[in-house]
């Protein structure tokens, strides 16, 4: 089937996802290692162009992948995600990766409705932007999850601001984060 209709391409260290928000279909090449692309193949890369199944929450509206991560938004503003996990960056509450779950593809714990996910193509790190808040999950060895505290987080934890922000866009990196927003009150830093 020819691949077309595609909204979001989303790239992680050596594979890649396509979103066709119509049909809420997903396609997937690339790297597999890490079960990446949800669906088990041993560690056999995706040669040419493959539909991934997600079930879940609905329709997915957005993607987004890590180094060796996925994550699919659902018109619900739940998140689910595969792939490698040993910093807890699928933020599902542990350090296991897909290829070993019974299920690989893992509910993101973040009780909020998610509006939009954040990562990059080097990162182990990932943020679930809500209305309100930002949650991160995942390597934190720089600081990378803006929190006051070292440590990969495998639950998603509150980042904080000193001051009323909307954040919009979160993009990170193997060793640092940019937000895009603004201040909603009047601090002066």
């Amino acid at each position: 089937e020819k691949l077309s209709g595609v909204d979001e391409i989303s790239t992680g260290l050596s594979f890649a996802i396509f979103l066709d928000k119509d049909k809420s279909r997903v396609w997937g090449t690339g790297s597999n290692l890490y079960w990446q692309q949800c669906a088990g193949t041993s560690g056999i890369p995706f040669q040419s162009v493959r539909e991934i199944k997600i079930e879940g929450g609905g329709d997915i509206i957005s993607i987004a992948t890590s180094r060796e991560s996925s994550y699919f938004l659902f018109d619900d503003g739940k998140a689910r995600s595969c792939g490698r996990n040993d910093e807890g960056q699928l933020g599902n509450g542990d350090f296991i990766n897909s290829e070993s779950q019974k299920n690989p593809i893992v509910d993101v714990n973040v009780d909020k409705d998610i509006k939009r996910i954040g990562s990059g193509p080097s990162s182990q790190s990932v943020f679930f932007i809500s209305a309100e808040d930002v949650w991160a999950a995942g390597l934190n060895d720089r600081h990378q999850l803006g929190i006051d505290e070292i440590g990969s987080k495998e639950m998603p934890v509150e980042v904080e601001f000193e001051c009323e922000v909307y954040i919009d866009y979160v993009s990170s990196s193997g060793s640092h984060t940019v937000a895009d927003g603004f201040y909603i009150d009047d601090c002066h830093l």
